[in-house]
This record gives C-alpha cells, sequence and structure tokens, in this order.
C-alpha cells in the first residue's frame, strides 16, 4: 500500500519555521547598505591620492566620509564598521516598517536608506559637536556645523536604490511583523553606541597622531624636551601653596601702586642671573619688605620642581630683608641666581611666576631659561635701585 503524502500541517510547519528564520527586509536593506559603505571607504582610501578617481567617487558620495573609518587605530576600525552597519540596518528597517509595513516596495526601501544615511551623518556630526564641547566648551559649539550629514545623505541618494532593487520586488513570505517599539529601540541604541564609540575611536586617533609625530620629530632638541600634549602634572598654583596672604602696611607696594617688569638676564661661565623689578607706579611712595615669590612652569605647563630658597648667588649678593621705600617712578630688584644646566631632552623653565611677596597672586612672562627640574635657584630680598630713577 502506498504510504500517505505529508499532512498539510507539516508543510505549513516547515514554512513558518523559514519564515521565522528570515530577517525583516528593511535590516537586509540595510546591511547590504552597510556593505556598500563598506566598499565605498576601500575605494575612497585605495584611489584617494588620483585626482581623476577622487572626482568619480565624490559624483556618488564617496570620499573622505568613508575613508575615515578605515584610517582609525587598532580594533577600532573593525568596531566602528559594525557600529555603522547597527545604524544602517536599524534606522532602515524601522522607517521601511513604518513606510511600508509589508517590507515590500523599491521606494518605500530606497526612502528607508536615505533617511538611514542621514542619521548616520547626523551621528558624525554629534561626535565632532561632543569633541569641540570638551576642547573649548560651550564656545565649542559655535564653531561645530552640519557637514556630514549632506555628505552621507546624497551618498545614500546615490547607493540606497540598489537594496531597494534588490530587496522591493522579492517574492516571498515577508518576516513576522515586530512591534514599532522594538525597532525603534534598536534605531536608538545603535546610534547612541555609534555616537559613543566614534568619540573614543577618535580620542583614539588623536592619540596615534600625536605619538607619530613624536617619533618622527624625536623627543628632544637642543633647548628642552619637546612640548608633550599627553604629559601630566599639576598647573602652577595662582598664589604660593600653604602660605597666607601677608599683613600689609597702609603705604605698602600694592598691586594698584607697583607692578612687576621682568629684568635683564646676566651670565657668567657655568652660573645665570635674572633680574625682576618692582615699579612704583603711583604718585606716592610705597614701602615693601621681605623676598618675592618666584615659581616657574615647563615647556607643558606643568609646575617645574625646582627648590627656591632666598640668599646669594655667584652673581648677585643678598642684603637681608629689610623694608625700602620706593618713590614715585621708582623701583626696586630682586635677582633670580642658578648654576647653569644641561637642558638636552629636559623639562625646562618655560614659564616665570612672580609675586610681589609670598601669598599674593603671581603674574608670570614667558622665559627661556636653562633651569631643569630639580635645580635650586637663590633670590636676594627687594632691593631698592638707585641707578634707576624710573620704570625702564
Amino acid at each position: 500500500m502506498a504510504s500517505a503524502p505529508p499532512s498539510a500541517p507539516s508543510r505549513l510547519d516547515e514554512s513558518d519555521r523559514r519564515r521565522i528564520a528570515r530577517l525583516p527586509r528593511g535590516v537586509t536593506a540595510g546591511l547590504i547598505l552597510a556593505a556598500l559603505w563598506l566598499l565605498a571607504g576601500g575605494a575612497a582610501r585605495l584611489w584617494g591620492s588620483d585626482i581623476m578617481v577622487t572626482r568619480l567617487l565624490s559624483f556618488f558620495g564617496v570620499g573622505p566620509v568613508q575613508a575615515n573609518t578605515w584610517g582609525l587605530p587598532a580594533a577600532w576600525t573593525p568596531v566602528m564598521l559594525v557600529l555603522v552597519a547597527a545604524v544602517l540596518a536599524s534606522v532602515t528597517w524601522f522607517v521601511s516598517d513604518r513606510v511600508a509595513p509589508s517590507g515590500r516596495g523599491i521606494w518605500a526601501l530606497w526612502f528607508a536608506a536615505v533617511i538611514a544615511g542621514a542619521v548616520l551623518g547626523l551621528g558624525l556630526d554629534a561626535i565632532r559637536a561632543i569633541s569641540y564641547l570638551q576642547d573649548f566648551g560651550l564656545r565649542g559649539l559655535t564653531v561645530a556645523v552640519v557637514e556630514s550629514a549632506p555628505v552621507t545623505t546624497y551618498w545614500a541618494v546615490m547607493s540606497g536604490w540598489i537594496p531597494a532593487v534588490l530587496l522591493g520586488r522579492r517574492d516571498g513570505q515577508a518576516a513576522p511583523p515586530v512591534r514599532a517599539r522594538t525597532a525603534l529601540i534598536s534605531a536608538l541604541v545603535s546610534v547612541a553606541l555609534f555616537v559613543v564609540g566614534g568619540g573614543l575611536a577618535d580620542d583614539a586617533r588623536q592619540q596615534d597622531i600625536i605619538r607619530e609625530n613624536a617619533a618622527q620629530q624625536a623627543t628632544t632638541d637642543d633647548t628642552g624636551a619637546l612640548i608633550d600634549p599627553t604629559a601630566v602634572g599639576d598647573p602652577v598654583a595662582e598664589t604660593a601653596p600653604g602660605v597666607g596672604a601677608p599683613t600689609l602696611q597702609t603705604d605698602a607696594c600694592t598691586g594698584d601702586r607697583a607692578t612687576l617688569l621682568l629684568g635683564a638676564a646676566d651670565g657668567a661661565t657655568g652660573h645665570r642671573a635674572q633680574a625682576i623689578h618692582l615699579v612704583n607706579v603711583s604718585e606716592q611712595p610705597c614701602v615693601i619688605e621681605g623676598y618675592p615669590d618666584i615659581a616657574f612652569a615647563d615647556q607643558n605647563g606643568h609646575a617645574l620642581d625646582v627648590e627656591v630658597v632666598p640668599g646669594s648667588s655667584f652673581l648677585a649678593t643678598d642684603d637681608g630683608s629689610a623694608t625700602i621705600t620706593v618713590p614715585p617712578q621708582g623701583q626696586a630688584t630682586a635677582v633670580l641666581g642658578w648654576d647653569a644646566n644641561a637642558t638636552a631632552g629636559a623639562l625646562v623653565a618655560r614659564q616665570l611666576y612672580a609675586a610681589r611677596l609670598p601669598g599674593l597672586e603671581r603674574g608670570s612672562w614667558p622665559v627661556e631659561l636653562d633651569i631643569v627640574a630639580g635645580s635650586t635657584v637663590e633670590v636676594t630680598a627687594w632691593k631698592l635701585d638707585t641707578s634707576a630713577g624710573a620704570a625702564p
């Protein structure tokens, strides 16, 4: 006896399994679009130096925007390509499902691809805006512009028809319907991960550029180590640490009566000196007693580890602290002294900070002194400069 044909329910069960295993057309279209993005970036990076090919690719919206993904360091390239695919697939899925719930229709898929391209570009612009915000504060938002979104939208217009044609007329059972909320959450999460990942990838790229430049330029020159943007250190304090504001006399050389000027430098074999002047800019005499407060910053803008001690040096004699009266337009002088140092590859003094007395607010001047980390600098007390009848 012939066996009975398979029952209808068995065929339906098999069909259901095939239908459930299929991806929504919007997701498939987005993945195809992501593959086109990958190929576009590879083409732009491979032939980017050929002006004729570059112009031809730009007609299709292919250029640096896609190529930048390939220029990321280490594992960031595959990570960002996955995130690009996630954004394109999820947004295309969400939009196409809203426009054409059946998943059919060339125009619906093409439109969804264009929206996905625009969202991707806006994500790139958001990454740039966040970077400006971190670097410049709220002022950074004034220079952040929407420049990637128009490019990626045009690219999606020129490329989005490909997955639309491939899938828009395809026969077969559609994937099971998905709640709009699920598709929307997938799109939002993908975009958020893309923006966060893009920011981290951009930071990694900037660090790579800094390291490459340092390797190409070497790490030092004859006047000290080159500036290192990644160096860690503390800024110079606005006032001397651990020192309270001094009690000043009523006729003291306060900030509104006197100002500090950087004087001339001097040197002898193996020894250096730098003068600092306190100039009375008021119409009345003022008094000052003690030693100026001195500090230094290195080429990276960090506090330089230097011991500043009161006393005489090879080129300047310290007469000790005494109350002196500075006449109008007259000046008092203090002299810094130190031994010459080798500066090749070293952290050196590139900013000199000074205050009239410890505990008062410091001002600063850019300098190029061979004072290195670990140096000792002697400073004399303020002394009336009788050779100067007026400010220099």
